[in-house]
């Protein structure tokens, strides 16, 4: 481990969280690997596997749409729960937890209709009784976390989604009402892995061993 690569694929929301205290961690361990690190959507991440453009990737899935192991091979790392975005002066905010039965007249601010996210919000409010009333379409997180911060709606979001949260909004707990999103790294299962890839694999189980997203 004197010499050699590594390339690895991530995705926004881990790649701005948990990755990072896994790369730092790897460079001090191997400070002589050269590591390049390509962040992409699934798809994406998916086909760069498959090309062997990285050698193992961060991904995520629900549990309704599970990633098919017999495509690439998968190991878990941790779960990242759903959690409630409200404003810092939401009668909420205060709240360590709620349920989504508590949210029913709320407006909810989104991500783009084919983003993830919507199908958990319709999948939760549906299993606690309510139709979810859209208030506004969001880009990216720190557009919906600016929106919620001004009181024009809450919002649910991954947990590693909200490293960098905003100062005016408050993040609260959903429990089991919201279902958590499963974060998993990926290999190829006809792929002889590098030493490299080997070690840095190590390090992204031991780095998940109680890894909680501030």
């Amino acid at each position: 481990m004197r010499r050699g690569q590594l390339s690895i694929g991530t995705f926004a929301t881990v790649g701005s969280s948990f990755v990072p205290l896994a790369v730092q961690r790897f460079r001090q361990l191997y400070p002589s690997i050269r590591m390049h690190i390509h962040s992409d959507r699934e798809q994406g991440l998916i086909d760069k596997l498959e090309e062997g453009e990285v050698g193992l990737s961060l991904l995520w899935d629900y549990e309704w749409r599970r990633i098919d192991p017999s495509q690439v091979a998968l190991t878990t790392l941790f779960e990242d729960p759903t959690v409630l975005v409200v404003a810092a002066d939401h009668p909420l905010a205060g709240e360590r937890s709620v349920h989504m039965r508590d949210l029913a007249d709320e407006g909810w601010i989104i991500r783009s209709e084919q983003h993830p996210v919507v199908e958990v919000l319709r999948r939760s409010a549906a299993a606690a009784g309510f139709e979810p009333r859209i208030s506004f379409e969001a880009n990216d997180y720190q557009e919906a976390q600016a929106m919620v911060s001004v009181g024009f709606g809450v919002a649910l979001a991954p947990r590693t989604a909200l490293t960098n949260k905003h100062p005016g909004v408050r993040i609260v707990s959903l429990g089991d009402s919201a279902p958590p999103r499963r974060i998993v790294v990926a290999h190829r299962h006809d792929r002889v892995r590098a030493p490299a890839e080997i070690a840095f694999h190590e390090v992204l189980l031991d780095m998940a061993q109680g890894y909680e997203p501030d």
